[in-house]
């Protein structure tokens, strides 16, 4: 090579050498550049809000993830945060790598813990799962959690996150006002955002994005809010709110009542099996004597009935609402609340007293969200269809399932089983009619007519399935006893439209009306060898009360003392045997011996609100 080609390679060289020190110069100059590391931030934390967001959708996926983008709104609020946190932390510690790692990490775990509790409990993580980290603990206990794709990314995004937080982010803020300064304006952004944002009760109810079925599971509305949105209006609602604790509770005086009424365990001669069946919108429409029947839709029942202690619960729903009889019921509350932990409830009582408890909903386990809820009350195993590979919501499916688990029950231990059908919710077609009429048209229009026969058709086939489930544990070798009842009256047309035209009083205002709203049969049977066994014949009148009295009546049939509640209920009773007190409504209604009013006399009042403290002492300090 001749001495000019030299010169010019040397040339190109040195030119190569001081781009690459240009260039390194540049990135280690942008690396230490304080607006870069803060645009990298706010990137990184972007990406930590849409983690939390993927992760946060839990068993809803991609479709939920790709979703929250039609809402600005919930994109806001929930990728808000992490950001915010971020750069609180950079402005407050002056390290890049400390303002990502720990918010993220924090954030992440969080949502990680949402997306195993859905996956498992079926129930959202909210601020007072932190509280009472124990039993959120417990109920990952002996569980196996399924770690797919979405926790992996998260893992790989946060470490690459970190990596590059180390490497390529090295502005270190080292001025003290500048500092103190950001960080404050991040601070008071923060609390501006939670305080006109985050606890606006009216914008959490208008901010999601649409889920099948969020109108019947809470869950899946929290869930449609994102993750961190719902997670931080949780904290205002936990520690601002406190649902269930009214105004006038007095924690000392609740605990004394509570004392008063110590729970009594039951004879080991007495425990018998129970079975449970809820009916879906069953009632007896023949009691009203206004349709013309050809068939025997209710046979099976009337003679089940003169076998039973029978009669009518008083119920504080029309139509729907199902959790609210059931729950009332298992609980013996006398009002609806909503559950998030543990509660004390008849089910654990008789946990306590060595009872195998189950149960079936021939439904999904997020309807109501029943799958958590139900565990909160104590179940030690609830199936739902989702448990089954051939489950159907039929009550053919429904009655033999019930069986088959008696049947296949666990024989060392006396057994309660509580399960609700499906067959007969509402939605009875006006149009068209399901096979041949169960009763004549007579003047009836063609809708109404219509409508009745459908509900009917569900109706007879509910009554005689019914007949037959109880027939097979007649000649049962062990003692058994089953309380049968329904949850509330049938839809029956927009309006009552049906009840119109059949000249059906429904107006609650009027006593007739009252009565035939809330209305709906239950009755008690025994075996043979329950009979022998609790020394009752389980026949006669039962009378007429509310939900919350219904366990209580087994319970004396069965000459149970019961927990400090069931006592409770059974002097309240004796003078105040309706508590009609609709969720969510302004009114309520009650029976004093014998008579309904809006507002019951001094000496029942200060009964009922004795009560009533027990009842909120019992949300709020669990027995089991």
């Amino acid at each position: 090579m001749s001495s000019k080609g030299r010169l010019a390679s040397n040339k190109s060289k040195v030119r190569s050498k001081d781009a690459r020190r240009d260039r390194l110069k540049w990135i280690s100059g942008l690396k230490h550049d304080p607006a870069f590391n803060c645009v990298m931030l706010i990137l990184l934390g972007l990406g930590t809000g849409l983690v939390s967001l993927l992760l946060g959708a839990a068993t809803f996926g991609l479709p939920l993830f790709r979703d929250y983008f039609s809402s600005p709104m919930v994109m806001l609020l929930n990728l808000a945060p992490p950001v915010l946190i971020t750069l609180f932390v950079y402005f407050a510690s002056g390290r890049a790598w400390i303002a990502f790692s720990f918010p993220s990490l924090l954030i992440t775990a969080l949502s990680m813990v949402q997306f195993f509790k859905v996956q498992i409990h079926g129930d959202p993580f909210i601020f007072y799962d932190i509280r009472v980290a124990r039993e959120v603990a417990a109920v990952l206990t002996d569980v196996t959690l399924i770690f797919n794709w979405k926790i992996y990314l998260a893992i790989i995004a946060y470490a690459g996150g970190v990596l590059f937080s180390i490497f390529f982010l090295k502005c270190k803020l080292t001025k003290i006002p500048v500092r103190i300064i950001s960080a404050t304006a991040a601070a008071a952004l923060s609390a501006g955002l939670y305080v006109f944002l985050y606890t606006d009760a009216e914008l959490y109810a208008n901010t999601s994005v649409r889920i099948a079925g969020d109108s019947y599971s809470a869950t899946r509305r929290h869930i449609s809010k994102g993750f961190m949105y719902p997670f931080i209006h949780s904290i205002y609602q936990n520690l601002s709110v406190r649902p269930g604790i009214p105004q006038w509770y007095d924690a000392a005086e609740a605990r004394s009542l509570a004392q008063l009424y110590p729970p009594a365990d039951i004879p080991d001669d007495k425990k018998v099996n129970v079975i449970v069946l809820m009916l879906e919108s069953y009632v007896d429409l023949s009691r009203f004597g206004l349709l013309d029947f050809e068939a025997d839709v209710y046979g099976p029942l009337h003679r089940l009935q003169e076998e039973s202690i029978t009669g009518m619960l008083v119920t504080n729903v029309f139509a729907g609402w199902t959790i609210d009889t059931e729950r009332l019921f298992l609980t013996g509350n006398t009002q609806f609340i909503s559950y998030t932990k543990a509660t004390n409830s008849f089910v654990h009582y008789l946990n306590s007293q060595g009872y195998d408890t189950e149960g079936l909903h021939a439904g999904e386990g997020w309807f109501y969200d029943r799958r958590s809820i139900n565990s909160y009350m104590g179940f030690n195993r609830y199936l739902f269809l989702d448990d089954f590979e051939d489950g159907s919501r039929d009550d053919s499916f429904f009655f033999p399932a019930v069986l088959d688990m008696y049947e296949a029950r666990d024989r060392s231990k006396p057994y309660f089983s509580y399960n609700l059908s499906f067959q007969n919710h509402v939605g009875f077609d006006s149009a068209w009619m399901l096979g041949q009429g169960a009763i004549s048209q007579g003047s009836l229009s063609d809708e109404s007519f219509h409508i009745l026969t459908n509900y009917l058709a569900g109706i007879y086939d509910t009554t005689w399935r019914l007949g037959q489930f109880v027939d097979a544990l007649r000649t049962d070798t062990e003692p058994v006893v089953v309380l049968v009842f329904g949850d509330h009256m049938p839809w029956l047309g927009s309006d009552g439209s049906v009840y119109a035209e059949l000249g059906i009083n429904i107006d609650r205002s009027t006593e007739e009306g009252f009565y035939n709203r809330f209305s709906a049969p239950y009755f008690i049977w025994a075996n043979d060898e329950a009979k022998k066994a609790l020394g009752h014949d389980f026949t006669g009148d039962g009378g007429s009360f509310s939900p919350c009295f219904l366990m209580g009546e087994l319970f004396n049939l069965c000459s149970w003392e019961g927990d400090g509640h069931t006592r409770a209920l059974r002097e309240l009773k004796i003078s105040v045997d309706i508590v009609n007190a609709p969720y969510g409504m302004p009114f309520q209604m009650f029976r004093e011996n014998g008579e309904l009013t809006e507002e019951l006399s001094p000496q029942a009042g200060e009964a009922y609100r004795r009560l009533l403290l027990m009842e909120v002492w019992r949300r709020e300090n669990f027995l089991y």
